[in-house]
């Protein structure tokens, strides 16, 4: 292990210029993200810390943000009712496959599949946001001017009640702030919404409207004298057409308290006849909300964006068309409904999701930045067109460079080796000495690296197949050596470079879906396997914990000689079988965690007395005993103990080499001829 940098460092010491220009799979910048107060914006403009909505329904922090320069091909998705998005082949979205074609399935379980695998007539989930958190009011905070002696005060707290609810509801609709007024302007044909305006402005707000009837423009405004209110509800609903949207505590409510939000916004902004209801709005985030809430009454809209053109700014179209949907928003306006059977069928959900089918699957040439996030918990979040997941080895990056943070190494000092596969990339997103080698070989390159420069803090990184298949005869000869320095294994059971197909740790009958039969061959046990070649430090992590993970890695990199560290990751793209939803144990009975740490059962792999062979036989048999636990798995410190390295026999022959390693020593003004002369 290298000596520790002079100063403190955190993590962000350890991510490279190129991390925050890398993401595995990504989506175009224009992308809007649904956030946890069903507001949406751009991908490119969501930051680290935002809370974002996942593919459970509920809001998650944004842990990371991702883009880069993408001069390839996209996949432009659409969607049935929600448009269309423009996604990079291997990105995972939440997907249901179609049971037979032209036919409404039966069932519907979604499941993780890269956009390349997505099909015409599969259906794509969007998450429906069901809870409701009852709020009673909303404070109406205000400081009075000191020389204000006219204007009347307003109340303490303004009720959240059906009254409120459609005045709120007409003012998004309708209303501004106009220097020191509050403004709806309605059409003079609305003389009912006019009364009823200014009836529910004198029980909301305990202030007097007036009327002013502006009959060259056919409309009629609505005002009132009070630049405190104005400046609330501007603060509350938005300033501006473009900007107006529904606060979080409304939004938030119980869905049959927000009927007569609708009911305010409909009659104000919308219309309908006796085939459609049709609402529009030039504020992308209405658009959104609307969607949210007609979602939550139980009807699925179509939105429909309307291009600029001149006179008139891109809007929304928000509309409910087949008879269950129509019915609904009738229902809510007190208007005559329809018969079931007329108009088009409705899109199919349940509790949990709206499944929109897919219309078409094209691949677009694309040359510009593509975004991705990286989301706490879930590793998901969602699109206005449906759900989309992320990919594990962040949590594996992350807990890196967490690691190296806390044992505060410096940069220069520490050298990362990769293999082939999903994990290849990840020396070029961590700032210190990286090399990407090939299929199979990085435990040699790494072997050669660090008894080259013996200062130097080396880590090697590869995947199951990488490790345990291509590469399983170095894997051996490095526990064999014990040459100090640790091996991060991804470990998700598949190739996920090469589709998916089995890794050396798939159990024999297991099937993912990536695959057309099952696996013939016993899965292999890297833990077992490590104690038989050898290695003196092993221990098995889960990415998505990666706290836990990184202080793992942390005891890796501070343990003198081989050290393994088998992290279990999930393949949202390829393995079905091992999900996140899988490792918590979502389909037990007891829904509990499928991992436990062997620390919190007292287990401890540690040999005391590294001349006792019968303390190292106990310590191996026991850890070996633990790594054939299924249910639940254990993760933790299987097996350590302290052994001198082949560094320390390396020195114990070539004593120089210990205070000058072979980087440092001129190899050109060397005589070779001795060793010429031995080889004749």
């Amino acid at each position: 292990m290298s000596v520790n940098a002079p100063v403190k460092l955190t993590i962000k010491d350890y991510k490279s210029e190129l991390h925050n220009d890398w993401c595995a799979g990504c989506v175009t910048p224009d992308t809007r993200i649904v956030m946890e107060d069903s507001t949406s914006r751009p991908i490119s403009e969501v930051r680290v810390g935002d809370r974002v909505l996942g593919h459970d329904g509920r809001g998650h922090t944004v842990t990371e943000v991702m883009s880069h320069l993408h001069p390839d091909t996209l996949h432009r998705v659409r969607v049935k009712c929600f448009g269309e998005l423009f996604i990079t082949s291997d990105h995972p979205m939440y997907v249901v496959r179609r049971q037979r074609r032209k036919r409404v399935n039966t069932t519907f379980a979604p499941e993780w599949i890269a956009a390349s695998e997505v099909k015409p007539g599969d259906y794509l989930a969007y998450p429906r946001v069901t809870a409701g958190v009852e709020t009673e009011s909303l404070p109406l905070a205000y400081t009075k001017r000191k020389k204000d002696t006219r204007s009347k005060p307003l109340p303490g707290a303004i009720a959240i009640n059906a009254d409120f609810l459609r005045l709120a509801g007409y003012y998004i609709a309708e209303g501004y702030r106009h220097e020191r007024s509050l403004v709806m302007t309605f059409g003079s044909h609305e003389r009912p919404l006019v009364d009823d305006a200014v009836d529910l402005i004198g029980k909301v707000t305990e202030l007097t409207a007036r009327t002013v009837d502006r009959g060259d423009k056919g409309s009629i405004d609505v005002l009132v004298d009070s630049s405190y209110l104005a400046e609330i509800f501007a603060d509350w609903f938005g300033a501006g057409a473009e900007n107006k949207r529904v606060p979080e505590p409304l939004m938030s409510l119980p869905a049959s308290r927000q009927r007569e939000l609708l009911r305010g916004l409909w009659l104000g902004d919308g219309w309908h006849n006796n085939k459609k209801g049709h609402f529009k709005t030039i504020s992308p985030v209405l658009a959104q909300q609307v969607k949210t809430l007609l979602i939550r009454q139980g009807a699925v809209p179509t939105i429909s964006p309307q291009p600029e053109r001149e006179g008139h700014r891109k809007a929304y179209a928000v509309e409910v068309v087949s008879a269950r949907d129509y019915n609904i928003v009738m229902g809510i306006l007190r208007e005559p409904t329809r018969e079931r059977g007329e108009g088009k069928p409705p899109m199919f959900m349940d509790d949990s999701y709206v499944y929109l089918p897919i219309r078409k699957n094209d691949v677009v040439p694309y040359e510009g930045m593509v975004h991705n996030l990286e989301v706490a918990d879930v590793h998901s979040y969602v699109t206005e067109a449906g759900a989309l997941h992320n990919c594990g080895d962040f949590g594996i990056l992350t807990s890196i460079q967490m690691a190296l943070a806390q044992l505060q190494l410096d940069p220069d000092k520490v050298a990362v080796f990769s293999g082939i596969g999903c994990s290849g990339k990840t020396p070029h997103y961590i700032n210190a000495y990286g090399f990407h080698t090939l299929h199979g070989r990085v435990l040699t390159v790494a072997t050669g690296a660090r008894l080259a420069n013996t200062k130097q803090t080396v880590l090697a990184l590869g995947g199951d197949g990488d490790g345990y298949g291509i590469g399983a005869g170095y894997f051996v000869g490095t526990g064999r050596r014990n040459v100090d320095f640790a091996y991060i294994v991804h470990n998700n059971n598949v190739y996920g470079l090469t589709k998916g197909q089995a890794s050396p740790t798939l159990a024999k009958g297991k099937k993912t879906k990536s695959m057309p039969e099952q696996s013939i061959q016993d899965g292999i046990n890297p833990v077992a396997m490590a104690i038989a070649s050898g290695y003196t430090f092993i221990a098995r992590a889960y990415a998505l914990e990666p706290k836990y993970t990184a202080a793992i890695i942390a005891r890796a990199i501070e343990h003198r000689g081989a050290a393994l560290v088998d992290v279990l990751q999930t393949c949202p793209t390829y393995n079905d079988l091992y999900t996140k939803e899988w490792y918590e144990g979502a389909d037990l009975p007891e829904k509990r965690s499928r991992l436990y740490k062997l620390e919190d059962q007292g287990f401890d792999g540690k040999v005391k007395d590294p001349t006792d062979k019968q303390e190292i036989i106990a310590k191996k048999s026991a850890a070996v005993a633990r790594s054939y636990e299924d249910e639940p798995i254990p993760i933790g410190v299987y097996y350590e103990i302290d052994l001198p390295t082949y560094e320390d026999e390396v020195f114990r022959r070539i004593p120089d080499l210990k205070e000058t390693p072979l980087v440092e020593q001129d190899a050109f003004e060397r005589d070779v001829d001795p060793l010429l002369e031995a080889m004749r």
